[in-house]
């Protein structure tokens, strides 16, 4: 008399398995194709928005020598990590002629804190050689195939990708970091040599796409 019963609950569980099985396939399946080391910058006249409210986009402000587009988040615990360092970098990269630029592709409407008026109480946002844009649709996140921020693709003067990644091996710890990837790009693009690691692995906050 009992058989029936627990058959029926197994059935239950099986079928709950599978379901949280095909949502995995699915979600697998949204997460958008990385962009290759060699492409040429996706959407670069793709409206964006600025700190100031204005509209802009990636072609207004790329550097002479090269441009890091750096995806970004107000909250994300791993940004606050590397502010200091973004900050630094992104001065000395001015220097020779290399613009950073970080992009907030969160969803401001579902995540208040990751619009412009959260972004301007970060100095990230205000330091030189940075602009601070918003892809309120995360067009151009799906676009580079961005899923983190941090994440850093890093384009040469005709506007080619030649580094895509990490910062750094370090998101906890400058003073542990071993492998500077986004300086070795940097200092590369600079010397006109190929970049020695073109790829590796980002790591930090999912981006949260807008639905």
């Amino acid at each position: 008399m009992k058989a029936a019963p627990l058959l029926a609950a197994g059935r239950g569980r099986i079928a709950l398995l599978f379901m949280v099985v095909v949502a995995g396939a699915a979600s697998v399946r949204a997460q958008p194709a990385p962009l290759p080391v060699g492409a040429k910058m996706p959407m670069a006249d793709h409206p964006l928005t600025g700190l100031d409210g204005r509209q802009t986009a990636l072609a207004d402000t790329l550097g002479a020598r090269g441009t890091v587009v750096l995806f970004w988040s107000n909250t994300c615990p791993w940004t606050k990590n590397y502010e200091k360092r973004v900050r630094a970098l992104a001065s000395r990269a001015a220097e020779f002629g290399i613009r950073f630029v970080l992009v907030n592709a969160n969803d401001p409407r579902a995540f208040p804190r990751e619009t412009p008026p959260e972004a301007r109480k970060r100095s990230v946002a205000r330091a030189p050689g940075v602009a601070y844009l918003f892809d309120e649709g995360s067009a151009l996140a799906r676009a580079f195939g961005a899923t983190r921020t941090p994440e850093v693709f890093v384009f040469n003067a005709d506007t080619t990708l030649v580094y895509a990644g990490a910062i750094d091996d370090s998101p906890r710890s400058e003073k542990d970091v071993e492998r500077a990837y986004l300086a070795e790009a940097l200092e590369a693009l600079r010397a006109g040599a190929p970049v020695e690691t073109p790829r590796t692995k980002p790591f930090g906050c999912l981006i949260k796409y807008k639905r």
